[in-house]
């Protein structure tokens, strides 16, 4: 990534490039176990997580999505590949909430439309940028 404040800050992103919501609350809740693991083993790609869509999905939870609360339940939905045991109880015991905390506060969630795929910015601005980009690249 460029520009502060998340200059040289690697992502792991999913993309779902579905016309419906599709399964993607099933699949959201094994991306952030995923990420929680990548988390827990410091992966170099984990400064960020990010869940590209074009069709939202669990609109009456959408607000929750990003919350330490739900990478907890998908942790330990998840529990028998994340810790090697599908005991609940023993999986709360092993699951890090500081950690679970932590991936929460790098997710974003982001959706996109097909219009938006159209915009680009004017040949002259983006000539500019680039002057830009390149003028400051020996300073970042």
């Amino acid at each position: 990534m460029r520009g502060d404040p998340y200059q040289n800050d690697m992502f792991c992103a999913e993309v779902k490039n579905y016309a419906q919501p599709s399964d993607q609350g099933t699949q959201f809740d094994e991306f952030l176990a995923k990420c929680y693991v990548a988390a827990q083993a410091q992966h170099h790609l984990s400064d960020h997580f990010m869940w590209i869509t074009w069709a939202p999905f669990r609109a009456n939870s959408w607000s929750t999505l990003n919350s330490s609360g739900q990478v907890e339940t998908a942790v330990l939905q998840h529990s028998s590949r994340v810790f090697g045991t599908s005991d609940t109880e023993e999986a709360r015991k092993l699951l890090d909430a500081d950690l679970a905390q932590s991936v929460a506060a790098r997710l974003w969630l982001i959706v996109l439309s097909d219009k938006q795929e159209t915009l680009l910015p004017l040949k002259d601005w983006a000539a500019i940028v680039a002057a830009e980009l390149t003028r400051r690249e020996g300073s970042w």
